[in-house]
């Protein structure tokens, strides 16, 4: 089975209301029912979920698959890296890892989290594991844009 795509915003919504206590089957239950109430105060109202409800409505297939199995972002920017990074996993620029130009460098990623970002990441980057650390099962990694 291929992957279901989700645009960056979208992957943004989604992991934004992950990050702020919504479990996966909460969101599908609050897209479905039409629910754009319970999203309505997500980080003080920072954030439009009109896209995510609307994709529900279109494509609830993509969106309820996203959000169950995972996905790949369409096309991501390093701001859209810098949101996954810190939504999915908490890790903030220049306290956990480096910016560049190009690059996000030396991020600590638990195996887990290893295979999410490389599962998730549009194909615009590519993930180059500097160094593994199997007794903290982390890999230290770089983040670049592909050539």
């Amino acid at each position: 089975m291929s992957t279901v795509k989700l645009s960056q915003w979208e992957m943004m919504l989604l992991e934004t209301a992950r990050a702020n206590g919504f479990v996966d089957e909460e969101i599908i239950h609050k897209l479905r029912t039409d629910n754009r109430q319970a999203f309505a105060d997500v980080e003080g109202g920072r954030y439009d979920f009109s896209d995510l409800f609307e994709l529900a409505q279109q494509d609830p297939f993509t969106l309820e698959t996203a959000i169950r199995e995972g996905y790949q972002i369409k096309f991501t920017t390093i701001n859209g890296v810098k949101f996954l990074l810190n939504k999915r996993f908490g890790l903030t620029a220049e306290t956990d890892y480096q910016v560049q130009e190009t690059a996000l460098d030396q991020i600590r990623l638990t195996d887990d989290a290893l295979a999410a970002v490389h599962s998730t990441l549009s194909p615009n980057w590519r993930i180059i594991e500097l160094e593994k650390q199997p007794i903290q099962k982390e890999t230290i990694v770089r983040i670049e844009l592909a050539q």
